[in-house]
């Protein structure tokens, strides 16, 4: 049986892919709730079943570009503070 699930806000959810890890998409998706996997993410709220709430989604994405706007600017020499001799 599968269920629309998305990552609960303030959340981060990385599933195994082979030798690789990755991470699961803000957008909402289908799992088999019944795979031991998707369905302890789901008791512990790590996921959410149902669709994106309008709020949540452009909420991650704005706070995505303001945390790679500070990324950037926190690593230039001048905004960091360390002076050069």
């Amino acid at each position: 049986m599968t269920t629309l699930v998305h990552v609960t806000p303030g959340r981060v959810v990385k599933i195994p892919a082979g030798n690789r890890t990755r991470t699961l998409p803000d957008t909402g998706f289908n799992v088999n709730e019944r795979d031991p996997f998707w369905a302890a993410l789901l008791r512990n709220g790590d996921l959410t079943a149902g669709d994106v709430p309008a709020q949540a989604a452009a909420s991650t994405t704005t706070s995505a570009k303001a945390t790679a706007a500070a990324a950037t600017t926190a690593t230039t020499p001048a905004a960091s503070g360390s002076a050069t001799k």
